[in-house]
């Protein structure tokens, strides 16, 4: 049994990949606001980081950053793994502003998780987040514990909380038989 202590990123700025015009995924490349690079200063200094033997990241910069200032304070290396990425609001990944986003995470509540067949553009249904992310965390749950940096809907698939604030933390005891919960209302 592995102790996950997830985190999440801190406080994100898309001004700039908004102002270079940035599509898609390209939106992901927004880094930490100054606070959001505190708030990582003080997650970094959280005991229940002690004792990590792993630090792994989704490969997005906000989490990427927030994971330096956690490896630095921990001395362990950040392994990256794509699959930790972010919910994907549109399959497509042609999306160019925050309405689309707002309108799929409207329709992924509505529907309880799933995404309706005749929903344009698709996005990414919350059993398929759960699946990616576990499956790309069973490798590493032979260790005892280990810190994974990624975003709140990602964390929330493994421990619901309603608030989940920027730099939160959420424990998770898991082996490989651990189970997706479903869809949980706020």
């Amino acid at each position: 049994m592995a102790k996950v202590v997830f985190i999440r990123h801190g406080e994100p700025d898309y001004s700039k990949v908004t102002a270079l015009g940035f599509k898609g995924q390209g939106r992901d490349l927004g880094q930490l606001t100054k606070a959001g690079i505190e708030q990582a200063h003080q997650v970094s200094k959280d005991p229940r980081l002690n004792g990590a033997e792993v630090l792994l990241s989704s490969p997005y910069t906000r989490a990427l950053q927030t994971a330096a200032i956690i490896s630095k304070a921990h001395g362990l290396d950040i392994e990256v793994v794509t699959e930790l990425h972010e919910w994907v609001p549109d399959l497509t990944y042609h999306y160019s502003d925050v309405e689309v986003v707002n309108r799929a995470a409207k329709a992924l509540t509505a529907n309880k998780g799933e995404c309706p067949d005749d929903f344009n553009p698709p996005y990414e249904t919350l059993a398929s987040v759960f699946e990616r992310a576990m499956n790309a965390l069973k490798p590493y749950l032979h260790h005892e514990k280990i810190i994974v940096v990624c975003h709140g809907i990602v964390m929330r698939q493994f421990k619901f909380v309603i608030d989940l604030d920027y730099c939160g933390v959420l424990e998770v005891d898991m082996d490989e038989a651990f189970e997706w919960g479903g869809f949980v209302e706020n």
